[in-house]
């Protein structure tokens, strides 16, 4: 597309105001067929942070120039890149915990509640992840066939905010596969999810 311009689409741009994280508990779950309310096994991981509703991060990824005594630029290698969804679940229940914990994490009845123990060796939530994002009736999203869910921060009380509990999914690759996720083009919504 050398020379060519590209037109200004205003339909295009993204005010992510909505957001839904869901989870799956076996890897290689397919994209839902509809993304809007998806169905069993994916389950919606309740309410999480507006103040920090969702970045993907990354590490590695660096690019090393190579050369020979003949010619010194002669190849580029890139290493490879790890990377992480980060949010804040804001639902405090027994989901959240095993996410924050550790899927090891034990109950028991205490106080006429249950209490979770948490581990001192915490095994991380395996599974798929699928991000939607809306915008009006636009929506857009994040498919992550295979992650893995840990506790990201520590866990930090303001009497002015809602408390969070700050976890990471670190994207996973599948053998045979050689992509890690998808990204779905922003589109009209055929059916509003609820909020």
């Amino acid at each position: 597309m050398e020379g060519t311009a590209v037109p200004l689409d205003d339909n295009a741009v993204l005010n992510p105001a909505v957001g839904h994280y869901y989870f799956a508990p076996t890897t290689g779950q397919p994209i839902p067929d509809d993304i809007t309310s998806p169905a069993a096994p994916w389950v919606d991981l309740g309410h999480t942070s507006l103040d920090d509703p969702f970045g993907v991060n990354s590490e590695g990824g660096e690019t090393e120039t190579l050369g020979t005594w003949q010619n010194k630029n002669i190849r580029n290698t890139t290493s490879a890149r790890v990377e992480t969804v980060t949010f804040a679940l804001q639902q405090w229940d027994e989901q959240a915990y095993r996410a924050f914990w550790g899927t090891n994490a034990t109950t028991i009845q205490a106080a006429g509640r249950t209490v979770v123990q948490t581990p001192s060796v915490p095994e991380e939530l395996e599974g798929a992840l699928f991000v939607l994002v809306r915008d009006g009736a636009m929506g857009m999203f994040f498919h992550f066939p295979r992650v893995s869910i840990a506790r990201a921060d520590d866990i930090e009380f303001d009497a002015e905010k809602l408390a969070g509990l700050p976890v990471r999914a670190t994207v996973l690759g599948m053998s045979g596969q050689d992509w890690t996720y998808q990204v779905g083009t922003l589109a009209p919504l055929s059916t509003l999810p609820g909020s």
